[in-house]
């Protein structure tokens, strides 16, 4: 059990950080969901991640990490938009597998991430 406390000063502005770091999401969507996020970070941690290294990295089936790239992607459904932030690629050297990457946009939802983390 760890003991370790924390004035309420310093718990305070982790918790207006943390808030901040939602909001920043919640500007794309307010109802943005925890696993779009969540497939999100992991894109960002490992540009170029296999939709395979996602399933293993999420714990979700290949069908949520489909559904929540699709989302994430320019266009979740044919007549949807999405949140335009990745984007998937054939891999050069196996094109069974599909990787993904940031787009601009998603660089820039990336980086106001890490300057609330900062801050």
């Amino acid at each position: 059990m760890n003991t370790t406390t924390i004035s309420p000063a310093a718990d305070n502005k982790t918790a207006r950080r943390l808030l901040s770091f939602i909001e920043e999401f919640r500007k794309l969507n307010p109802n943005i969901q925890a696993g779009q996020i969540a497939v999100f970070l992991h894109i960002m941690a490992k540009p170029g991640i296999t939709m395979k290294e996602l399933e293993k990295a999420t714990g979700l089936s290949s069908t949520a990490v489909s559904r929540n790239v699709l989302a994430l992607s320019e266009w979740y459904k044919a007549d949807v938009p999405g949140y335009d932030l990745v984007e998937t690629f054939d891999d050069p050297h196996d094109r069974r597998n599909k990787r993904v990457r940031a787009k601009q946009k998603g660089q820039r939802v990336y980086n106001s991430l890490i300057q609330i983390l900062g801050s």
